[in-house]
């Protein structure tokens, strides 16, 4: 993009494209679609007043409803015997989080017997919310129009003829998750399958607002801000602009004409303003597909809300409702279909040299990326639990999110506009294409039912097109052995597609995309911003983890801001992992030691992923000119055959674990930068318990203005503010017999307050209860903290039952770690040797319980026990 994109939620032409305004019907079906036209004025009030309605109307007996049909699926993968499930489901809940790359990927199998017979004078339509990959629909063994290919967006079929006549009538759905040549192709995630969101019914009248437009709710609202943005109260005002565009389906033999009418309430419930569209009718364009385009003056309304994201830690997102009315009958009294979905007035610019602007003031956008599955679950996760990730993301403060790598559930969207998050939403392209015709229609395919189904959240500023495509230095095609030269003229001719595809179905927010940073293919992709229209630009970098230095971020970020200055600049994925069960003293040695091996190998201390974050930040919050900036990632996820950390199956990038059960260092790192409300004091390190010296560092992240530490009531004063929100202290003395370590924020005055945080499990190494093995059982008690066992070097140990993450200390220093899977039974125990090489092993118990020889210990997650040789 070139110098600033001014950018109003949202404007639209009043000419659009038949594929913004309508959908192919599936059977005898007429689709109009219709703008709100002006009948009613709003003059200028306070909008928190109400407009009395000029007309009472009647409500038919049977607006469109929905029937959840979750519950009681007979489920089947291919092969094996069915189990009864209910929905969201998917069959790789244990194995997308396994050491094994050969997750189940194949077809599944869902059944369900359902009764019909209230609905046989309505029309009868099924939605799926998300199903993954390859979805065929089975209505009593008849095969309903072709297999949804694609497995991140929503999708409606037609049952309407297959269940006249019938009492009941029995659902067959097959799901598959294996390739079959659609993005994603390749990624760094595991593809669950399975029917992982909502399913419902849809039951309507003969006129209704369509359900069919891919996927969408079938209204288009599109609010502008147009006048001085001022302030009253608490809020931001502005006069302001509406266009409401409703696609109406017209089923069977229904002529006769309706209106549409949308109503503009406030937060309150208040009407502000309603508006009317002439009299509208079902034309035949041809047998099956019925079409009307209507345009008619917008609404105009006055000192409207704005929609302000989060300011000063305080949510700002003021939401109004629309609801829109599809009135038929005598003189248009009886509403036929009505729906209300939440909008937001705000205005939003991107600038290469100011960064993100929102509503005239400037707005760094500093965000966390996310995935949808968690640990248990897999995707399959139900909004009650999902709820808590958006509490999460509200405590560490976070203002922006980037929902990767692909459409997430309509609750992610309208959380995000509830809570004022900004949110960069993209479609799965990632890495690799193929030279298919069916690969590039079906991509764009997905980025459409990706816009038309989220539309008018206000929260979404952003459509991403493409992440890491060709950055992983193998060309920009999965396969094939075309040069590199053709390749990139052909992704190059595919971006472009994608990009005009987006500005046609949304001319108002800005494309974007996540270009793989250090990497090859760098500066080809980023001509893609010129060539191929693509609006802005962000990098996924990852300077200290994969590649140099961490402090080389500041240079690349600069020179390539002075290379393309006109170009608005972001960092889409930054960080590194941590196992929180992990640590290490992380000096100049250590750092000069890591490499993009390390990154992948089994050693991640938490104490590292902390430095790189502090450093990342520090480089960030100095170029306000990055429009946005997303931590890679809010939390651990699933990757079937990955093995870093000691952690099989796991990314360990998030800054919370997959099951969301430990909020990791830099977690509390990031609330000091972001949490401008919640005052608090945290102990970094606070798992490493056994220490190697009892002279130490302690470091604590607070949004306090200072922090005073005391160690088994010795006092070392105000920690050294090492930068923004973090407090060190040198020279620390810890015994060897147990320590009560403790931090006090101080306010602004210099007094103590409540805000404290206290660690009492540090020790120092050797200083623990010693046991001897010699080969037989040992006669030990307890596991609440670090213990050290002595043996003979080339003994061997028996560890039963648990998973056990094993890391050793060799001679010379370096470590090696692996990961134990025991079994109940002792004929299959196994044997850890503690060969002459080795100086040490710490055995981390990540759950379950040990059977050291005869003796049991029931512990919790994150108890360490140590093995020292002689």
């Amino acid at each position: 993009m070139k110098g600033r994109l001014e950018l109003n939620m949202h404007t639209i032409k009043k000419t659009v494209t038949s594929a913004l305004l309508f959908s192919l019907l599936l059977g005898s079906a007429g689709v109009v679609s219709v703008d709100a036209s002006q009948t009613t004025q709003m003059t200028k009030q306070n909008t928190t007043q109400s407009v009395t309605a000029p007309t009472t109307v009647t409500q038919s007996t049977y607006v469109k409803s929905y029937v959840n049909i979750n519950d009681n699926w007979k489920f089947a993968k291919s092969g094996q015997n069915a189990s009864t499930v209910s929905l969201p489901h998917t069959w790789n809940a244990e194995d997308g989080y396994g050491a094994s790359a050969n997750y189940s990927r194949g077809l599944g199998t869902y059944e369900k017997t359902i009764d019909v017979s209230k609905y046989q004078d309505k029309n009868v339509l099924i939605k799926f919310d998300g199903s993954n990959i390859k979805t065929t629909l089975y209505v009593d063994n008849m095969q309903i129009s072709e297999p949804h290919i694609g497995g991140y967006d929503a999708f409606v079929y037609d049952i309407t003829e297959q269940v006249k006549g019938k009492s009941s009538v029995t659902l067959k759905v097959e799901v598959s998750n294996e390739d079959i040549g659609v993005a994603p192709l390749y990624a760094d995630f595991t593809f669950y399958g399975g029917i992982y969101r909502d399913v419902n019914l849809i039951i309507a009248d003969a006129v209704y607002i369509s359900a069919e437009d891919y996927g969408s709710k079938g209204v288009y609202i599109t609010p502008k801000v147009t006048g001085e943005i001022t302030k009253s109260g608490e809020y931001k005002i502005a006069d302001a602009t509406l266009d409401v565009k409703t696609s109406v389906s017209f089923k069977g033999t229904e002529t006769k004409p309706v209106k549409v009418r949308a109503i503009v309430r406030n937060v309150d419930g208040f009407e502000v303003s309603r508006n009317e569209s002439d009299p509208v009718t079902r034309n035949t364009v041809t047998n099956t597909v019925y079409m009307t385009a209507v345009s008619n003056p917008k609404f105009s309304l006055h000192d409207v809300k704005l929609w302000d994201g989060i300011q000063n830690g305080v949510n700002k997102s003021y939401l109004y409702t629309v609801e829109t009315q599809v009135l038929g009958g005598t003189d248009y009294l009886t509403i036929l279909d009505k729906q209300t979905q939440s909008i937001g007035f705000r205005k939003y610019s991107v600038d290469a040299s100011q960064g993100f602007i929102l509503n005239d003031q400037n707005y760094p956008l500093r965000g966390v990326d996310i995935h949808q599955d968690r640990k248990g679950y897999g995707n399959a996760v139900p909004d009650a639990i999902r709820a808590e990730d958006f509490d999460l993301i509200k405590e560490i403060g976070a203002n922006a999110l980037r929902v990767a790598h692909y459409p997430h559930s309509q609750f992610v969207y309208d959380q995000s506009d509830k809570n004022g998050l900004v949110v960069w939403a993209e479609i799965p392209f990632i890495s690799f294409m193929s030279s298919t015709t069916s690969f590039a229609d079906n991509i764009e395919n997905q980025l459409i039912e990706m816009i038309k189904q989220n539309y008018n959240h206000p929260s979404i500023v952003t459509w991403g097109l493409e992440n890491e495509f060709g950055g992983l230095g193998y060309g920009y095609f999965l396969g094939g052995n075309m040069s590199q030269d053709v390749q990139y003229a052909k992704a190059t001719e595919l971006m472009k597609r994608l990009a005009t595809k987006a500005k046609q179905l949304d001319p108002n927010r800005p494309t974007t995309h996540a270009i793989q940073g250090h990497s090859t293919t760098m500066v080809k992709n980023l001509a893609w911003n010129d060539n191929a229209g693509i609006d802005t630009v962000a990098f996924n970098d990852y300077f200290g983890w994969y590649y140099n230095k961490v402090q080389d971020l500041a240079k690349d970020l600069d020179d390539f801001h002075a290379k393309y200055p006109q170009l608005a600049m972001g960092i889409s994925e930054y960080g590194g992992g941590a196992n929180p069960y992990q640590h290490d003293d992380i000096d100049e040695s250590f750092i000069n030691q890591w490499n993009s091996a390390s990154s992948r190998g089994p050693w991640q201390p938490e104490e590292f992923q902390n430095y790189l974050h502090e450093n990342d930040w520090r480089i960030i919050s100095e170029r306000p000119w990055l429009w946005g900036t997303f931590v890679w990632s809010m939390f651990d996820f699933g990757v079937a055959g990955k093995n870093e950390a000691s952690t099989p199956g796991i990314n360990t990038k998030g800054l919370v674990t997959s099951d969301r059960q430990i909020k990791k260092d830099a977690f509390y790192f990031y609330k000091a930068q972001w949490n401008k409300t919640e005052k608090f004091a945290y102990i970094t390190s606070r798992r490493y318990t056994a220490r190697e010296s009892d002279t130490i560092q302690v470091k604590a992240y607070s949004n306090m203005p200072a922090v005073t530490l005391t160690v088994n009531g010795k006092s070392y004063g105000q920690g050294t503010k090492q930068q923004s929100g973090v407090f060190v202290w040198d020279n620390v003395r810890i015994d060897t017999t147990g320590n009560d370590v403790k931090v006090t924020g101080l306010d602004n005055d210099g007094k103590l307050t409540q805000v404290m945080d206290s660690v009492t499990a540090w020790t120092v190494k050797g200083s623990e209860a010693q046991y001897t093995l010699n080969n037989s059982a040992v006669a030990a008690t307890g596991f609440g903290h670090t213990t050290t066992v002595s043996v003979t070097k080339g003994s061997a140990l028996r560890l039963e039952n648990p998973t056990l993450a094993v890391v050793g200390t060799l001679a010379d220093g370096t470590k090696s770690a692996w990961t134990v899977k025991l079994s109940n039974d002792d004929t299959a125990a196994t044997d850890i040797s503690v060969g002459t090489g080795v100086k040490s092993i710490q055995v981390f118990l990540m759950d379950g319980m040990v059977n050291w020889a005869d003796t049991q210990f029931t512990g919790i997650k994150g108890n360490i026990l140590s093995i020292v040789t002689e």
